[in-house]
């Protein structure tokens, strides 16, 4: 019975305003509700260490926060900082040292204590902070900061196994001190210049790929790595990301993945499973007012039973023509002017080793795949131009491609059975009704 009851995972709607531990919890405890409706081959783990298969692996991930629900900064932000905590074990332990962990449980080390702000990490100007939109800084002094444990210092699971996506990292000691100035100054300290450009990009208000954090998260962080640039200043910021991508972004993208069809497709199918329906009411009326056997009024079985398993299918977004032949409809944003993903090889590796800053020189590459950049807009990328254009008949009719993943197609089939065997209790009460009534003898 458990086939007729099979919910794939509930939709997680984003929660309003800055995104703290308490709201963060609720994601947690809606996720308790409804674990097993996502098999381990799509846990969160396997897809953020890129070892699913499209249409669930680490790239599609991205591009469902890039292009569904515009939050790819967490995502973003969460691997450069898995990256980051594996380079930061690795580096020389003579300049790990000039960056001690931080401990947020120790009442100094709130930004009340002092008076300097965090948000002078990146180099304390005021023509600096302004560019970052750093106005009120006595009323982020004033905030008071939760207790939260450590970062711990072990390797991470996922970092040995983020697949091929490489983003630019910034050489040890890009900032040399000074000569006479005291190497343990902020400038000394290893990946500073790093730092602060995560700061300038992902934690400063107003920054292009501004995280939904709370005042108190922020200015905890921004004072911690005023500091240090141990891996444990980013604690507060890990913690809420993680909780959020798993809880909330993971769950609503393996819900989205269900879905084989776009949007023109789907509703091309749920309009053709209601003329099957209705064709199959019209067979079985038209049998029943005629002279014929009524035997012959099964046939509208067929017509209900189809129309009424790709209906309940569709609905949950989901082609069971697709599904039998193991492919999925093309996203708008996956195929470029020459009908390559992402651009060429070429490209794709220089973007890979390149140390060039963003500032610099701007790539072809959408920007969703680089660290450093503008926000996560897509509206200027040429597809939407060439997706706009095309007629509705190709809309619906889109190329198809292979999906792979072995967890994914477990879920789809449970849905199709589930389709199929509340089509069969649907259609099983209606023949035996039209076959019951008495012949209409009109022709």
């Amino acid at each position: 019975m458990s086939i007729l009851f099979y919910k794939k995972p509930d939709y997680r709607p984003k929660s309003e305003g800055p995104l703290n531990l308490q709201k963060c919890q609720k994601y947690v405890e809606r996720t308790k509700d409804c674990k097993g409706a996502i098999p381990s081959d799509l846990s969160f783990e396997r897809i953020i260490s890129n070892k699913a298969l499209p249409p669930c692996s680490l790239q599609d991930f991205i591009d469902y926060l890039a292009y569904v629900t515009n939050d790819a900064e967490n995502l973003q932000f969460y691997l450069w900082l898995v990256d980051y905590h594996q380079r930061f074990r690795n580096a020389p332990a003579e300049e790990t040292a000039l960056s001690p962990k931080w401990n947020f449980d120790d009442p100094q080390s709130s930004p009340r204590h002092s008076g300097n702000s965090g948000y002078s990490a990146i180099g304390g100007s005021d023509k600096t902070l302004s560019i970052l939109g750093v106005k009120d800084f006595d009323a982020i002094e004033e905030e008071d900061i939760s207790n939260a444990s450590l970062l711990e210092d072990r390797p991470s699971p996922y970092t040995a196994t983020l697949g091929t996506l490489k983003f630019a990292e910034i050489p040890l000691n890009e900032t040399k001190p000074p000569d006479g100035q005291n190497r343990r100054s902020n400038n000394a300290q290893p990946f500073r210049a790093e730092i602060n450009r995560i700061i300038a990009h992902y934690i400063a208000p107003g920054a292009p790929r501004e995280l939904n954090l709370s005042h108190k998260d922020r200015a905890a962080v921004l004072y911690a790595l005023r500091r240090t640039t141990h891996p444990s200043a980013f604690h507060p910021i890990k913690k809420v990301v993680d909780l959020t991508l798993r809880n909330q972004s993971h769950p609503n993208f393996v819900r989205w993945s269900i879905c084989n069809g776009n949007k023109p497709w789907t509703i091309f199918l749920r309009t053709f499973a209601v003329c099957n329906i209705v064709i199959g009411f019209a067979i079985a009326i038209l049998l029943t007012l005629s002279r014929a056997s009524r035997w012959y009024r099964i046939l509208a079985a067929l017509e209900w039973w189809f129309g009424i398993t790709n209906l309940i299918a569709a609905y949950q977004g989901l082609c069971v023509l697709l599904l039998r032949r193991h492919t999925r409809e093309v996203r708008p944003w996956e195929i470029d002017e020459q009908g390559r993903r992402y651009g060429s090889s070429d490209e794709e590796a220089a973007l890979r080793h390149s140390k060039v800053l963003y500032e610099e020189t701007k790539s072809r590459w959408p920007v969703k795949m680089e660290l450093f950049g503008p926000p996560n807009a897509w509206d200027h990328e040429t597809w939407m131009d060439r997706y706009s254009m095309k007629s509705i008949f190709k809309k619906t009719f889109e190329k198809e491609i292979p999906t792979q993943d072995r967890g994914l197609h477990f879920m789809q089939n449970k849905i199709v059975r589930q389709a199929e065997a509340w089509a069969l209790i649907i259609t099983i009460p209606l023949t035996v009704f039209f076959t019951a009534l008495p012949k209409g003898n009109m022709y």
